[in-house]
């Protein structure tokens, strides 16, 4: 090969590199306003929760709850359009990269090492990148 070859592969493998650094950059560059964002969606969550457990007086909390439904609409829409997905399954086998164990549940009704409850959501940018691990609670037999 000439020198010239040699020198005009190189420029396109850089050219290539630099383009996928870019295009890297621009896909996770809302990474931080998003996960700043995520304790906002978990006391909306909470609120929900709460406010349908109420079982006294709770025409007095309908509209409250239509509000903040509506508000949890728009942000799955939201994350949907930024491809952000949400870790919250139950019943999965237990993964560590994407869930992080605070708890353990001992039963012979489930098989070990299986999501028994989300105590907080996770989430991930692009299918590749995590932007927080979801809390859970994980089964194990008992002994």
């Amino acid at each position: 090969m000439e020198k010239e070859e040699i020198v005009e592969k190189e420029i396109v493998l850089i050219h290539n590199r630099f383009n996928k650094e870019i295009e890297k950059s621009i896909k996770f560059s809302l990474e931080k306003i998003i996960i700043d964002f995520l304790p906002i969606i978990d006391n909306i969550e909470r609120a929900l929760n709460l406010i349908e457990t109420i079982n006294l007086k709770k025409e007095k909390y309908t509209e409250i709850l239509k509000k903040l439904q509506f508000i949890c609409n728009l942000l799955e829409k939201f994350f949907y359009l930024f491809n952000i997905k949400k870790i919250n399954d139950t019943n999965v086998l237990f993964n560590p990269s994407i869930h992080q164990a605070m708890s353990i549940h001992y039963t012979n009704d489930i098989i070990s090492n299986q999501i028994v409850t989300v105590m907080q959501s996770g989430y991930i940018l692009h299918k590749s990148r995590l932007l927080r691990p979801a809390m859970v609670v994980v089964s194990k037999e008992k002994i």
